[in-house]
């Protein structure tokens, strides 16, 4: 019996270091993002990062965008955010949103899911082609047939 509980409890003892060391993995990952999620309206920021109220001054894709929470507080998104093409669309910014998001060390958010808010109730925005059957978070058209992509808002 203990020739083989010996060995058992070598490869437990063994095992705990390296789970301990994923666990501060973890941690680690955790401590450099935090998740997060805001309710507001998206808006764009001008050269000087203050909100441009305009719906239609920032179309450009190069234009920075930050969410205005129900405080007034502006939530800046990360400049390097690729997903906030998605706000370029003047429909998108005149709705009120849900956003989560990654929470850098520098306080800037990092898109992971960008939703309407309709009388209580949770939608996902996207942008569709019906030829092609393609689905995408930015306005524009198809990257297959060319054709414009369909803004589509449906109940989560």
């Amino acid at each position: 019996m203990n020739w083989f509980l010996t060995p058992l409890l070598t490869a437990l003892l063994l095992a705990m270091p390296i789970s301990s060391l994923a666990a501060r993995r973890q941690s680690e990952t955790t401590d450099k993002y935090r998740l997060t999620v805001i309710q507001g309206r998206a808006v764009c920021l001008d050269a000087s990062g203050r909100p441009n109220e305009s719906l239609f001054g920032c179309n450009d894709q190069s234009a920075h965008f930050a969410l205005v929470d129900r405080n007034a507080k502006l939530h800046n998104f990360a400049p390097t955010d690729t997903s906030t093409a998605i706000f370029t669309d003047g429909r998108v910014r005149q709705r009120e949103l849900q956003v989560t998001a990654r929470l850098d060390s520098k306080s800037q958010l990092e898109i992971i899911r960008v939703q309407s808010v309709k009388e209580g109730k949770l939608y996902s925005l996207y942008y569709f082609c019906e030829i092609c059957n393609i689905t995408a978070y930015a306005p524009g058209p198809c990257p297959c047939c060319g054709n414009e992509l369909e803004f589509r808002e449906t109940p989560t």
